[in-house]
């Protein structure tokens, strides 16, 4: 039940220094800056709609289709994960303090039909698992449902769901549209690369859509009712889960995140053009060169040969990509490149105000005003070569991220981590046997004094100021790791020789 789970993350005491209740507004000078959820406009206008006194307690789902097995028969399943937006974003996006919560593993079944009806079938199954899943969380979001928070004050609270974190084919199974449209605007495959911003695809369309649909063709006459829904975009799904849920719209609650939407994004396209351009020899010769720096990752064999990477090291191949093809590429084609990299970084500040907010949307306009420059040089090619448009769905996703920001604020999490049950329960074990043996509340001691609070694990951080003697029982998220090259630590991990 995920109200459940998420009655237990709202009232955890280990969050309660980390957590938000109602919404504000962040000025600083003249500017509004955008932070956290609560800082957003939509978190103003869904508390407009909620009794006076009443909690939200937004929803933010993720998931993402995981293979189980690789060898014995290749079996996949659909892992769904919860968290809420209460809880402070640089608390919420390390994996390694369980602000997110594993609620189901779905099922990715192979039907015995003919195989034009398995996609279909399957993203309906999935939208029924999710629904049966989130059932309450619906109910509360309408009638509203008591729970204590980490203080245990009991809240009037409310569940809309404000984001749910997935890459680009997901989401268009979850928004219920074909892969030829974008899943939240109503731009179609030929207007993905004209860098306009296209009106949102809501979600009251979207069912209207469906609705239309069903009156003429059963929805289970599974040929007939697909063609129909392929006609008008959509993906054959009848019954989508948010359908009953107040508060979402596929358009605001899909938002386009960092590591599929950018750095996926970035190693699918233009990582490929530059290689074609420059020569990939060049390339590695350039990366391989580079002087080592504490923190970064060093390609000691270059780039090009890597074929999976993860979102660090694509950081780290952005950091220096802009420098490392200067002279070796035309100018206008650098300077693409560079409107991009200037778009990611853009992007994924903490904190927005709308200076910052007009210098991202500035960046992405440069890139299509030089992005001729990648056509000239047949950067862009294809299986039957050189090509000459930019029908790239994620480019499109990029045009909505100023209105994501304003809405939902930066907000993205760039992975769904596998939590391991077991785990799990006995670090909780550790941290509540010293506190319950000593006879301590569980009530989080807030701290009023101006000092800084770490995050790095607000477990420790709690059990360090009710039961000080007992801090050491606690371990910390992370091993100490050396960032020295072929460096030694010493046995306390406080010296490192090089």
């Amino acid at each position: 039940d995920a109200l459940e789970v998420v009655k237990q993350l709202f009232s955890d005491p280990v969050f309660a220094n980390h957590i938000t209740f109602q919404p504000h507004v962040v000025n600083t000078g003249s500017q509004c800056e955008y932070g956290d959820y609560m800082s957003a406009d939509m978190a103003w206008k869904i508390q407009d709609y909620l009794p006076v006194g009443a909690t939200q307690v937004p929803i933010i789902l993720g998931s993402d289709k995981t293979p189980v097995t690789r060898i014995t028969g290749g079996l996949e399943m659909h892992p769904l994960f919860i968290t809420i937006g209460n809880i402070d974003s640089e608390v919420r996006s390390k994996a390694t303090l369980r602000a997110w919560r594993c609620i189901a593993y779905m099922p990715v079944s192979k039907f015995r039909v003919h195989s034009d009806y398995q996609t279909i079938l399957q993203a309906r199954l999935w939208h029924k698992c999710v629904d049966l899943v989130c059932t309450n969380l619906k109910v509360a979001a309408s009638d509203g449902c008591f729970m204590p928070d980490p203080s245990r004050h009991i809240r009037y609270v409310f569940t809309p769901l404000i984001a749910h974190v997935c890459d680009l084919p997901e989401a268009s199974m979850i928004a219920a549209v074909s892969k030829n449209v974008s899943p939240i605007t109503m731009a179609t495959q030929d207007k993905f690369g004209d860098g306009i911003l296209y009106p949102p695809r809501t979600g009251k369309h979207t069912l209207q859509l469906i609705h239309e649909i069903a009156k003429e063709i059963d929805p289970w006459d599974l040929n007939k009712f697909q063609k129909a829904a392929k006609a008008a975009h959509l993906s054959g799904v009848h019954m989508p889960y948010w359908l009953d849920w107040s508060f979402s719209c596929p358009s605001v609650f899909l938002p386009g995140e960092v590591l599929h939407t950018l750095h996926k994004f970035f190693a699918d396209h233009p990582l490929k053009w530059i290689k074609e351009i420059v020569g990939k020899t060049e390339l590695d010769t350039r990366f391989i060169t580079q002087h080592k720096r504490v923190g970064t990752h060093h390609f000691t064999k270059g780039i090009t040969h890597v074929n999976q990477m993860t979102g660090r090291e694509h950081r780290d191949i952005q950091r220096t990509i802009v420098a490392s093809i200067s002279g070796a590429a035309p100018p206008r084609f650098v300077r693409a490149i560079r409107a991009l990299i200037d778009f990611f970084y853009y992007a994924q500040n903490p904190v927005h105000s709308p200076e910052s907010l007009q210098s991202m949307v500035q960046a992405l306009s440069d890139f299509h005003a030089f992005k001729d420059a990648i056509v000239e040089a047949e950067a862009r090619r294809g299986k039957k070569g050189a090509k000459e448009d930019f029908f790239i769905p994620k480019l499109e996703l990029l045009q909505s991220f100023r209105g994501t920001i304003e809405r939902l604020v930066n907000d993205f999490t760039e992975q769904c981590v596998r939590i391991l049950n077991r785990q799990e329960s006995m670090e909780l074990f550790n941290l509540y046997a010293p506190i319950t043996s000593h006879g301590a509340s569980l009530v989080n001691a807030i701290n009023l004094e101006d000092e800084e609070v770490t995050t790095v694990n607000p477990a420790l951080s709690w059990i360090s100021r009710i039961l000080p003697d007992e801090a050491y029982s606690v371990h910390g998220p992370r091993r100490v790791r050396n960032h020295f090259h072929k460096g030694i630590l010493s046995g306390d991990a406080l010296t490192a020789f090089h």
